[in-house]
């Protein structure tokens, strides 16, 4: 089964979603808050951020199978999974800093890379794109 780029994305914002809020939980029950910044990338540059390029997928590059579009894909996970396991590592004191930074730095020129891949992707492609038909009214 192949999976679309909005439907990709959305699949693994809402895997991060669960592993953030399980992350959430486990630091709440041992009153142990010590990975809250691992836990808040998670949510944001993993969740949040996955759910954006889901819905710009769905509303403006919906046949946008280019080669642009799976590197950005690549990229934006790539580093979110890099990123989150060199925090985790870092706050829950397993290596250095020192140790880490080529890994942190890494990851996040990934998602910034990702990040202009999909403005790129928005620009060329979001053109082209033919309009998504009106939603019809909530009649309750």
């Amino acid at each position: 089964m192949k999976l679309s780029f909005d439907r990709a994305h959305l699949i693994a914002g809402l895997v991060y979603a669960a592993l953030g809020m399980g992350l959430g939980i486990y630091m709440a029950a041992g009153q142990n808050h010590v990975q809250h910044v691992t836990h808040a990338h998670l949510l944001l540059v993993g969740f949040l951020l996955s759910v954006i390029y889901a819905t710009i997928h769905r509303l403006w590059l919906r046949e946008s199978g280019s080669v642009l579009a799976r590197l950005q894909f690549g990229f934006h996970h790539v580093g979110v999974v890099l990123m989150v396991a060199g925090l985790f590592l870092l706050y829950g004191g397993h290596f250095s800093h020192g140790q880490l930074e080529p890994v942190l730095a890494g990851s996040s020129i990934l998602v910034l890379l990702a990040l202009l891949k999909m403005l790129a992707l928005v620009v060329i492609v979001g053109r082209k794109a033919a309009p998504v038909p009106e939603a019809k009214e909530f009649a309750g």
